[in-house]
């Protein structure tokens, strides 16, 4: 650690100790300093399993991102009013935390699609709901960055044994950001029962049909997981440089447990609140892109002028509507879809702008859109309850929200889709479609084959390139 730095950490620890000694109770303290010019993901790519749990996230094309290390302290509420629970241990760890510095605490992490689905051994590194204070944070905010250090002082602690503890660690990040090897994605496999796979998909899609057209449902989402294994153990840091460079518009995450790594790319924002300031989005509706650009014109007009999409579409702005009126003091949503176009996808987009009512809370805003009807479907009850009884997959993570947020409010949570879970040299892939009257089950599952393009190839060995480091 910069040594100008280290007696601004010790003032702090002191002025802590002092305060847990006057109130009989723990101090959390949360310390920022300026930070040299660092690359968050190069940070966690090269520290990823040094402390057990770390995490990336890169929103707004790059201009918010962070790097974390470590857990001071994990939020993690029973399934029950989960949402709510979070929020409420927020509030009560800020009412104990002495903040100094220019940036206040962040909370980061995720939930589980639905926390009542049977849980199986592939997630059990992930709890439903995981909220985790990093010990250490590099955040970058368009040109300033910050490093941002957490921890517990008992009284009568030892406080410069735990300055020089927490100097120790930020040194060796800093080490290992600049010496650390540099490895590339391993050739994967595809898994050796992929037709009947695509079989049984199918005909669960079909079933699904029968069902909504029988009434029982307006739309279900139904999702599938493909397994690659790699000769050897897959780095997540080249996994998400290469994302990174495929799809810089889409929100980059990684969230890792042990030897579990939780990633993706993901179009999908779920919510954001800035300054009491709403924006979401409305996304659904599918299809691929053209091999020229008249072509790639002629399929998205298709897109746009296909009744079963625009109806898709509407179910997801007629919810997101209901759902936040209450909460907005104003609510803009645009009249018409645009078309928002990926790499290998293009989608109906509509951006939604909201005026959020005084004290609303940004964990109430997830609880009344996840899930959207474009990953879980309507009414929300019925299609979970399909879900939960056919889809016969553990989603964990995928298609849940993960984000952020922090002492003063704001925060973004996106749609974890276009993800994948690595585990040592194995990667399960995850993509879905909704299901309404007009499906058709084989173009359903070709619309999956295309989502899971996103992290699929960005598994391919790119040797023209360079290896992030290890991680």
């Amino acid at each position: 650690m910069n040594e100008a730095c280290l007696p601004g950490l010790t003032r702090a620890l002191q002025d802590a100790e002092a305060q847990a000694r006057r109130e009989g109770r723990a101090v959390l303290v949360v310390f920022s300093q300026a930070a040299e010019r660092l690359d968050p993901l190069r940070l966690f790519a090269s520290n990823r399993q040094v402390f057990g749990q770390s995490l990336f996230w890169s929103g707004d094309q790059g201009a918010l991102a962070m790097a974390g290390f470590g857990c001071t302290e994990e939020i993690s509420p029973p399934a029950a009013e989960r949402f709510a629970a979070s929020t409420q241990a927020w509030r009560q760890l800020l009412e104990r935390a002495h903040q100094v510095g220019p940036r206040k605490a962040y909370l980061c992490g995720g939930f589980s699609f639905d926390p009542e689905a049977v849980r199986g051994a592939l997630w059990q590194s992930f709890a439903d709901t995981s909220l985790v204070l990093p010990r250490i944070l590099l955040l970058r905010e368009g040109d300033q960055q910050h490093w941002l250090f957490s921890l517990w002082i008992e009284a009568e602690a030892d406080v410069d044994q735990c300055a020089a503890a927490i100097a120790a660690e930020w040194n060796l990040l800093q080490a290992r950001y600049a010496h650390g090897p540099r490895l590339q994605v391993p050739a994967c496999s595809q898994p050796q029962d992929l037709d009947s796979g695509a079989q049984q998909w199918q005909a669960t899609v079909a079933g699904a049909i029968e069902r909504i057209n029988a009434g029982a449902l307006n739309k279900v989402v139904l999702a599938r997981e493909v397994c690659l294994q790699a000769e050897r153990n897959i780095p997540c840091g080249a996994l998400l440089e290469n994302l990174k460079a495929a799809y810089p518009q889409a929100f980059l995450f990684a969230f890792s447990r042990g030897d579990s790594c939780f990633l993706g790319a993901t179009p999908e924002r779920l919510v954001r609140v800035a300054r009491g300031t709403l924006n979401t989005v409305a996304l659904a509706g599918t299809c691929a892109r053209g091999v020229h650009e008249q072509q790639d014109a002629e399929l998205g007009q298709r897109l746009l002028d296909s009744p079963k999409d625009r109806y898709e579409h509407a179910l997801v702005v007629q919810t997101l509507r209901e759902a936040l009126q209450p909460f907005c003091a104003m609510l803009e949503i645009a009249p018409q879809p645009q078309l928002h176009r990926l790499a290998h996808v293009q989608h109906l987009l509509t951006p939604v702008l909201g005026r959020l009512r005084p004290q609303v809370e940004l964990l109430q805003l997830v609880q009344v859109l996840h899930p959207t009807p474009a990953v879980g479907g309507l009414p929300r009850a019925s299609a979970l309850e399909y879900i939960r009884e056919h889809e016969q997959l553990d989603r964990g993570w995928y298609a849940a929200p993960v984000g952020w947020l922090n002492a003063e409010g704001d925060g973004e949570f996106a749609v974890a889709l276009r993800s994948a879970l690595i585990r040592g040299n194995q990667a399960h892939l995850f993509a879905g479609c909704g299901i309404v009257a007009e499906s058709d089950p084989q173009s359903e599952y070709r619309e999956t084959c295309l989502k899971l393009r996103t992290i699929g190839e960005a598994l391919r060995p790119t040797s023209s390139t360079p290896g992030m480091q290890a991680g």
